[in-house]
């Protein structure tokens, strides 16, 4: 049966594919043309020790909940890098870091921009980012009131979700985060998913690896001194 190969095969032809095409743009515009991959790798590196990923969560267990029997982000959350690149296409950007990738699409949908991050851990999306940067006020309400509307319907008026999530009937959620200038729209995959105890795990043996490279260190200084 004919398959993408492993993950490791996927990321490499993507990025080889990345490569040429950069190049390419490089080419044509010559040096009114900069690549955005410093731009994502600084933004998305916030991830690679799984912190933000943690504060997400617990910051969500403090808002108010409310009940949606739409399942959120259906095809994406809980799926493989395969699965994502079959729905969404190949990525304009891969981050990679260990067993931690972000795929980033940039889309414009009714003349609003945003950049789509899709976040996989061991080959599984668990976490979908929908940034929308620049937005006025009537395009920031048109926003809200689409994402209320599909998932809660009558209730639009009714809910503040900037103090509030939305839960599904596989407890996945929906965050929305209205800051200065834009917005960013949150899909989170449930803590019983493998991602939320694997994480976890990952932290605490690196914990235990930086614990025991300080103690050798100060074991070498001490018998230096």
């Amino acid at each position: 049966m004919g398959t993408l190969a492993s993950q490791k095969n996927i990321y490499y032809y993507l990025k080889k594919s990345s490569f040429f095409s950069e190049l390419k743009r490089k080419f044509v515009f010559g040096t009114y043309y900069t690549s955005n991959s410093s731009y994502y790798k600084a933004v998305l590196s916030q991830y690679a020790n799984f912190s933000s990923y943690l504060a997400i969560f617990t910051d969500a267990l403090k808002l108010k909940t409310m009940h949606t029997n739409v399942e959120i982000q259906q095809g994406i959350l809980g799926k493989s890098a395969k699965s994502v690149i079959s729905r969404h296409g190949k990525p304009d950007f891969i981050f990679t870091e260990k067993n931690l990738s972000i795929f980033v699409y940039k889309w414009k949908f009714n003349g609003l921009k945003t950049r789509c991050e899709v976040h996989l851990y061991n080959n599984q999306a668990f976490l979908v980012n929908y940034i929308y940067n620049q937005l006025d006020r009537r395009e920031r309400q048109y926003i809200i009131e689409s994402v209320t509307n599909k998932y809660l319907g009558e209730c639009v008026n009714e809910i503040d979700l900037n103090n509030a999530k939305i839960s599904d009937n596989n407890n996945n959620l929906l965050l929305i985060d209205d800051f200065l200038m834009g917005l960013k729209i949150t899909y989170l995959c449930s803590a019983e998913s493998d991602w939320y105890e694997a994480i976890i795990a990952e932290m605490n043996e690196r914990k235990e690896k930086y614990e025991q490279h300080v103690k050798v260190s100060e074991m070498r200084f001490l018998d230096k001194i």
